[in-house]
This record gives C-alpha cells, sequence and structure tokens, in this order.
C-alpha cells in the first residue's frame, strides 16, 4: 500500500522518510537495555514477549524525546514547526511496534 501510494497515486514523499539509523539505533539499544536489565525475572520462553514490550516502550520513549526536541527550540507558535519534524518524530514509534513483533515471532517458542 506504501508503494501504491507513492507511485501510482504520486504522494509526496518517499520511502527515504521511513528511513532513520538514529531512531532505529536509538530503539534497538534501549529495547535491548531494558530486557537486559530485566532479564532475572523472566523464563526462557518468555523472551519474545519480553523484546516486544521493552521495543514497545523505547518507541514510545523515542517519540516523547523527538517531541521534546521539536519544541523545545520552538520560540514561535506551533505553526512554524516543519511539518516533517512531526514525521520524524513518529519513526521511533514505528519502529519500536514493528521491531517489537518481528523480535516476538523469533523469539518466542
Amino acid at each position: 500500500s506504501i508503494a501504491y501510494s507513492f507511485i501510482i497515486e504520486g504522494s509526496s514523499g518517499g520511502f527515504g522518510m521511513f528511513l532513520s539509523i538514529p531512531s532505529f539505533i536509538f530503539v534497538i539499544g534501549v529495547g535491548v537495555g531494558l530486557t537486559f536489565m530485566r532479564k532475572h525475572t523472566f523464563k526462557d520462553a518468555e523472551l519474545g514477549k519480553s523484546l516486544r514490550n521493552d521495543f514497545a516502550l523505547a518507541g514510545w520513549l523515542g517519540f516523547v524525546v523527538g517531541s521534546i526536541l521539536i519544541f523545545g527550540g520552538n520560540s514561535g507558535s506551533i505553526t512554524d514547526i516543519p511539518s516533517y519534524y512531526f514525521s520524524a518524530a513518529i519513526i521511533p514509534f514505528l519502529y519500536g511496534h514493528v521491531v517489537g513483533a518481528i523480535a516476538e515471532a523469533f523469539m518466542t517458542s
């Protein structure tokens, strides 16, 4: 559906707008770190579920950090902020939920 909207419908933007190395590193780093800190509290069969929850939490934390960075430097009104800044703040949320679902699928026995 994303390819259809870009290629057929001619939507603005592109696939590159879904890629952010800093967001990916943030989500993976925080998610794995949280799981590592709590590894003594769950059994091996629960690793996938824990990773999914921690990656989702890391995505939300990335969204909050991105939002703070966007609004923290704004001295004017909300209309002065470029719209692609909001898109960049949502990317960690997307990564957290997608990577969490993939991790759960691979790590749950």
